[in-house]
Parts: C-alpha cells; structure tokens; sequence
C-alpha cells in the first residue's frame, strides 16, 4: 500500500495532518524526544506537545519515564485491535439506539432496494442466520466462498439446496448442490419469509452494486422467486453433491415438493401426518391429523399434493404453497412414524 493511502486511512481513523506526519515518523524511526520529533514529522515546534498529548489520548504512543523523555510508537498491531473494539462498540450501541427508533415496514408487499454490496452480503448471511426449515440459494462461486462458513452452520438443521455458477470443487456445505459455469441471477429464499435477487452483472468488485438489488418480503413475489428457481434454473445445473441421509421423523416441510419427494424415495405409505394451512375456497385457517392416503406429482414437477385422510373418514387434498387447486394450501406438514 503506497503511504498516500495509509495516511488517508490513518485520517479516515481520527488523525489529523500532523498526527499522521508523528506517528508514521514514529513509526520508522522509533522512540523520538519531542524536538527530534518535531524537526523529523516536520510539525512546528509550538504544535508538537498539543499532537504528542492527542496521540496518547488516541491510543497511538506512550512516553518514557526516563530524561529525555521519548514519545514511543504502540505496536500498529495493538493500536489497530484497540480503535476496532472501540468502533465495534460503538457500533451496537448505534445499532440498539437505532433499532429503538426503526419503524419496519410491516405490510405485506415491502420489497427493498439495495445499491450497497456490503449491505446486500448482510441481507444474504441475516437470511442463512434466520433460516429454520428451507434456503434455495443461487450464487456465483466467489461469493460462495464469503458464506460457506454460514452455510457450514445450518447444514445440519436446514435443508439446504445450493445452486453455483462456476467451476471446481464445492465443499458439502448443502443438501444437493448443483453446478453450472454459465450465470444467471443471484437468488435467495429463506423459508417462506424473505427472499434477495440480484442480476448477476450488478456484482462488482467494489463496495457498491452496478444497479441494485432487492430484498423481498411479499408472499406473492417469493412464491414467484421459488417458480423460478427451480422449475427454470435448478433443473439446467448437474448435480455435483446430494446427501445420502436416512430420514428421521418426525419431520416437518414447509413445501410439499420436499415431503412428495420423500414419500416416493423412502417408499412410505400410510404415514400420519399433522398439517397446518388454510382451506383454499373459504380462507379459513385449518389443523388437522390424518394418514397419507395419496400422493401426487405431475411429470414437470409443478403440481405436488398429497390426499389426508382423518379418523373420521373424511379425505382432504392438500397442497403447497399458492396452491389453487386443492381443498388445502398446507403452510406446515409434519411427518410421523
């Protein structure tokens, strides 16, 4: 790094101009008295003792107990861990202050517009972080790289499907991974509850986008997100990884393309099932628990439902999200033994 840089981040920390000029000729140079000091950073001499004072204050240098008195340079190591617990502190304080005074928006159709790539990356790792049953994730492999960590994290918990634009190695960090060197945009949904698209040329290497990118909290347009995902893009990757795992119940699925899935790859039949929904025709709410009398899907893979059958006889068809022509659109199912 050229020293015009370093002496623009040392002011982007708090110095002024003559600070700089003493603590970097401290830094060369070692221990100085405050007249070498001076001739040295080339401070005026009136000014030296006032800059000396502040350095201390700011956590840059120290001075000796001897004569002459020395003003030493504190190791960049310790300075720079010092400033950044300070600003981290700080940070939250802001933060909670802040959070205080947010009024989100709480109607159902926000959808936010990014332009920030720090802020948008925030956004993708707060939706891997908050996710409890489902991520579908598309994304580039160098941004992969920044969230494997995360991903690591809810491997065990969350179902996982990761599709990368690239090339090489993944490491197992999902569910199923599917691969392709051509990208499209980048794209993630968080259960049913938050959902990020980006184009893939709005990444740039800078802290800012080429455009924008939206964080999505309207049902409608996540249900639209999932369409796509995986009924345009999921089926042109090849697989590269799927977990061999034996299923262990109870589970619960908050899309039935998942459950359907499972019944056929682990031949269950009969199973009881506790489902959560509405009734499609009326709106209103339902429970109920029942056994798997049926289930159906259709060879493109878009309409999934499976036929519940209560105590009391009664049959009730259920489907997925949006699902228009079922009697249920079911928001939660939990399989049992």
């Amino acid at each position: 790094m050229e020293e015009k840089e370093i002496k623009s981040l040392l002011k982007e920390l708090g110095l002024n101009e003559y600070e700089v000029r003493a603590y970097l000729t401290l830094i060369r140079n070692g221990p100085l008295t405050a007249g070498e000091l001076a001739t040295l950073s080339k401070v005026p001499q009136p000014r030296i003792y006032d800059v000396i004072r502040t350095l201390m204050a700011k956590g840059f240098v120290t001075t000796s107990q001897g004569r002459p008195k020395q003003v030493i340079p504190l190791s960049p190591d310790s300075v720079m861990d010092a400033i950044k617990r300070r600003y981290d502190e700080k940070i939250e304080t802001l933060k909670a202050a802040l959070e205080k005074l947010y009024t989100p928006r709480g109607e159902i159709g926000s959808v936010t517009v990014v332009k920030s790539r720090i802020t948008l990356e925030e956004y993708i790792r707060r939706a891997i972080r908050n996710s409890r049953f489902h991520l579908s994730i598309a994304v580039p492999r160098e941004l992969l790289d920044r969230l494997k960590d995360d991903l690591g994290v809810k491997r065990d918990s969350v179902r996982i499907n990761l599709f990368v634009y690239g090339e090489g190695e993944v490491p197992p960090i999902a569910t199923e991974i599917r691969m392709r060197e051509v990208p499209d945009p980048i794209i993630i949904i968080q259960d049913r509850d938050m959902g990020i698209y980006l184009p893939y040329e709005a990444l740039t290497a800078g802290s800012s986008l080429h455009g924008y990118g939206l964080v999505i909290h309207d049902n409608n347009l996540l249900f639209m997100l999932d369409r796509y995902f995986y009924h345009a893009l999921w089926p042109t990757g090849r697989v590269v990884y799927r977990e061999e795992r034996a299923l262990r119940l109870p589970r619960e699925y908050i899309h039935i393309r998942e459950l359907v899935s499972d019944l056929r790859r682990f031949s269950i039949q009969n199973a009881k099932v506790e489902v959560f929904g509405r009734f499609v025709r009326s709106g209103e709410p339902v429970h109920l628990v029942g056994r798997i009398v049926e289930f159906y899907e259709d060879e493109g893979k878009v309409i999934s439902n499976i036929t519940v059958e209560t105590e009391d006889g009664e049959r009730h068809v259920v489907g997925g999200w949006n699902a228009s022509l079922e009697d249920i659109e079911a928001e939660r199912i939990i399989l049992f033994e």
